[in-house]
């Protein structure tokens, strides 16, 4: 069944709603006539015939400035709701006829000793999407005006305008070198790891607290720590026998496959997040987000952690 007819004799006029709403934001007709790049009179003449359509005042007039009445201030969030649904469609479907690249944002670790190894992948089954990632060395949140997607760590609710598709549980555990390991005859359990030069990384300082209590390692325990900045530091430093590294993520599955690193202790203790994929909820249908979170998921269901 087709959806009902709109009736366009009752809708005001589209630059009526741009100058109300330029207006209502800035508490200035001057302003707003500024911004939209027409004359002050003429921003005037907008609003008043939008409010002898609506038959009501709209703003009160106090000198230079204007303020919403009660009216105003409930009809300012439907026009503005309406105005951004517009754009937002009006971006979807730019997005999906143009040649734009998909933006990915995420951690340096994350693109170096994950990210990177499935892309070419991507790139081969998807040729036509293009993409560019950009990573950040120091906590961030999500920047919804220059990223399409991101790759997280969350530890928090999201807000209702972002969409988010867990990857996988945040778990720590501790890899080192084995020739480390050679300085501790033997090691016994958690409790000797002390004993050893630990690397912590500063953007997560609480991982080896929180691994040490699950391993019941408990009284004034104050370790000192060589501090990094990034996982993947860490992971190098650990390589090179430089100490321990505890990490959350599958960021060394190589080296432990390779036993260049190992799990000096077989304790995995769970971490009070998540790594997902993050996306604005108003592009959930964008052809090419759509495309890469459903591959990303499915490259993770398949083993690819």
């Amino acid at each position: 069944m087709a959806p009902p007819r709109i009736s366009f004799r009752a809708l005001p006029h589209l630059n009526a709603l741009k100058g109300f709403e330029a207006a209502a934001r800035l508490g200035s007709f001057r302003r707003a006539a500024d911004e939209l790049c027409i004359t002050h009179a003429a921003i005037s003449h907008q609003i008043k015939q939008l409010e002898a359509d609506l038959d009501c005042a709209l703003f009160s007039r106090e000198g230079r400035t204007v303020t919403l009445t009660g009216e105003g201030r409930i009809f300012y969030e439907y026009v503005r709701q309406g105005l951004e649904h517009l754009l937002t469609g009006a971006d979807v479907i730019r997005r999906t006829v143009s040649d734009t690249e998909l933006r990915i944002e995420t951690y340096v670790t994350v693109a170096i000793r994950w990210l990177s190894r499935l892309l070419p992948k991507f790139r081969a089954e998807h040729p036509d999407i293009p993409f560019s990632v950009n990573t950040r060395r120091t906590e961030w949140w999500f920047d919804e005006v220059n990223t399409d997607i991101a790759i997280l760590y969350v530890e928090r609710d999201l807000p209702k305008n972002l969409t988010e598709k867990r990857l996988f549980d945040g778990v720590l555990y501790p890899v080192c070198s084995p020739k480390l390991l050679q300085k501790v005859n033997p090691v016994l359990g958690p409790a000797d790891l002390l004993a050893l030069p630990l690397i912590e990384v500063s953007s997560a300082p609480s991982d080896w607290t929180c691994w040490l209590a699950a391993a019941g390692v408990t009284g004034d325990v104050r370790p000192r720590f060589q501090k990094v900045d990034t996982y993947a530091l860490a992971v190098e430093m650990a390589i090179d026998g430089d100490g321990i590294a505890m990490l959350n993520g599958p960021f060394a599955e190589a080296e432990l496959n390779q036993r260049t690193l190992i799990r000096p202790v077989p304790l995995i203790a769970p971490a009070p997040g998540r790594w997902s994929v993050i996306f604005r909820a108003d592009h959930a249908r964008d052809r090419k987000v759509k495309t890469f979170v459903d591959w990303l998921l499915g490259e993770v269901g398949n083993g690819a952690v």
